[in-house]
């Protein structure tokens, strides 16, 4: 099995993005806390529109290559067939929910109200679950096939086969608590971010054929 070196720093980048990136910008830059009210988080996102609009152009461009990597990555883990279609399509889906996801807290108009910010918060939640179980599916996909085919070293199936395990998990949380906002979401993206990352790092020591 070879991947690219694009499509390896795809996933790196993407998973310290999604995960040490995204904490850096809310927690340190932004200043905000989880003990904070919904009041100050969103009079903190209000003050800082324009760096809250930079920084999810930015998303926008990681987000996407990271789809494009695990299309890849399906690619190079030999999915067959209506199946390597259907990833292509989920993945898709995919950055699209999030992307969408993102915008409905992260930016706000100039007229927006904390209730108005409340409501468009519980829109986003939903369109998040649909973001989790596309992504689950990809990541499914991707780990059945790479160990039904017995591609890459030992370290690459047992991170893949972590993803398989993080994605029957986040399906779960989702049909039990009906968001995936929980404490087991929250183990379960961190593991994930560690699994692409390392992902990313094995394909680049991969030597092309």
């Amino acid at each position: 099995m070879h991947l690219s070196k694009v499509t390896s720093w795809g996933l790196i980048i993407g998973g310290l993005w999604a995960s040490v990136g995204m904490l850096a910008f809310f927690f340190g830059i932004l200043g905000v806390s989880d003990d904070m009210e919904p009041a100050e988080e969103f009079k903190i996102l209000q003050d800082n529109q324009e760096m809250a609009f930079a920084f999810f152009i930015i998303c926008v461009g990681v987000f996407a290559y990271l789809a494009k990597s695990f299309v890849q990555l399906a690619e190079a883990v030999n999915v067959a067939g209506e199946w390597y279609r259907y990833v292509r399509i989920m993945a898709i889906l995919m950055v699209g929910s999030l992307l969408v996801s993102m915008s409905t807290w992260l930016i706000l108009g100039e007229d927006a109200t904390l209730e108005i910010q409340e409501a468009s918060d519980a829109v986003g939640n939903s369109v998040n679950s649909l973001f989790i179980i596309a992504s689950a599916f990809v990541q499914l996909i991707i780990a059945w096939f790479a160990l039904k085919n017995g591609l890459g070293n030992l370290i690459f199936k047992v991170f893949v086969a972590i993803l398989g395990v993080l994605s029957v998990l986040d399906l779960v949380n989702i049909i039990v608590n009906g968001t995936g906002e929980s404490d087991l979401s929250f183990i379960t993206w961190i593991l994930w971010a560690i699994s692409v990352v390392v992902i990313g790092v094995l394909g680049l020591r991969t030597k092309e054929a």
